[in-house]
């Protein structure tokens, strides 16, 4: 549990079993993020420029690169020597042949010892390599909120580790009421859009919202705070994990075997609700939207985000194990004046 000054963040991961025709099973998963004050940011890395950095092209779709996992690195040697005394060497071991980044997040995930061993708090069956690689998105998303956690808190700020080249740290991104000038996340559940996919209130199935449960939850005007009462800031940071979901399940595919998990519908609905914020902020909350737009953090921040979800995307496009209803909810997101908002932020941030 973290702090009262600590905001809340939350993964959700969820699990079928191939060729079933029941509801998959849920589970979730809680974790810190950080509150942020002030005004202004910095993108650094690969040079230092918010908007300009060749390495991180967000002006041309498509042209994000890094290095990619190693899916076809073998791991069998570690999956065959495998003692539950040794469970923390083990996931850094396997991380680090097919997945370097994500050893880097859990490491860091790791170092933030106030918010004790995040491989231990987010595996409860440590028994045997399989239940230990079943559970190693949720370990690499929840150590990467964990790491953010610890550097925002060092630099005052939101802070985003995306690589180890590359981390930008940016203000006022959180709510009115906790500093910042943003609003609530759970706001969209009011726009146009929230009808065409609508949370699916405990159940899980095909067509509705299995997120907005956990991240868009609560009443904004009420005095209990909960997960859907953050800002902006924290709307980004679970995009930022939810892409390091995705590519930790394409540098383990191999290993599900017979499941199916939602890695690709996760990121997909952070794009959507990025996508919806964006566009509510603009039509209804104008400094929300000011921020977005003109801070170059902010902007450069949500465009390289973006740009990085649609590389691994692209690089998961047809996988049978990653995705459980993506590709209704690609639609959603691919949808043309949705699409506009990031657009707009592109040519603001390209000019």
């Amino acid at each position: 549990m973290l702090a009262a000054t600590a905001a809340l963040c939350s993964s959700v991961l969820l699990v079928a079993c191939a060729g079933s025709t029941g509801s998959p099973a849920t589970s979730t998963d809680r974790d810190g993020g950080a509150t942020s004050a002030g005004d202004g940011g910095s993108l650094t890395g690969d040079g230092g420029s918010p908007a300009g950095d060749a390495s991180v092209n967000v002006c041309q779709p498509g042209a994000y690169t890094e290095t990619l996992p190693t899916p076809t690195a073998s791991i069998a040697d570690l999956v065959s020597s495998y003692a539950p005394p040794a469970y923390q060497d083990f996931v850094l071991k396997i991380l680090e042949r097919r997945y370097p980044l994500g050893k880097s997040l859990v490491t860091r995930g790791l170092a933030n010892t106030e918010q004790g061993n995040c491989i231990e708090r987010f595996t409860s069956d440590r028994s045997n390599a399989a239940a230990i690689l079943r559970r190693l998105e949720v370990v690499v998303h929840e150590c990467g909120h964990i790491a953010d956690f610890a550097l925002s808190k060092s630099l005052g700020t939101n802070g985003y580790f995306i690589r180890d080249d590359l981390t930008f740290s940016c203000k006022s991104g959180d709510t009115t009421t906790r500093g910042g000038v943003t609003f609530a996340r759970s706001r969209i559940r009011g726009d146009a859009y929230n009808a065409s996919r609508p949370p699916c209130g405990g159940t899980v199935t095909k067509g509705c919202d299995s997120y907005a449960n956990v991240y868009l939850d609560g009443n904004p005007d009420d005095a209990k705070f909960e997960s859907g009462d953050q800002g902006y800031n924290l709307l980004l940071e679970e995009a930022v994990q939810y892409v390091n979901s995705l590519a930790t399940g394409y540098a383990f595919e191999d290993q599900l075997k017979t499941t199916i998990v939602s890695n690709r519908d996760g990121i997909l609905t952070l794009l959507w609700y990025l996508e919806r914020y964006i566009k509510l902020a603009r039509e209804t909350y104008p400094a929300a939207y000011k921020l977005i737009s003109e801070d170059p953090c902010w902007r450069h921040g949500t465009l390289t985000v973006w740009a990085r979800a649609q590389f691994y995307l692209e690089k998961t496009k047809g996988s049978t194990s990653l995705g459980i209803d993506d590709e209704a909810i690609e639609a959603l997101v691919n949808a043309p004046e949705l699409l506009k908002e990031i657009e707009t932020l592109r040519q603001l941030d390209c000019k």
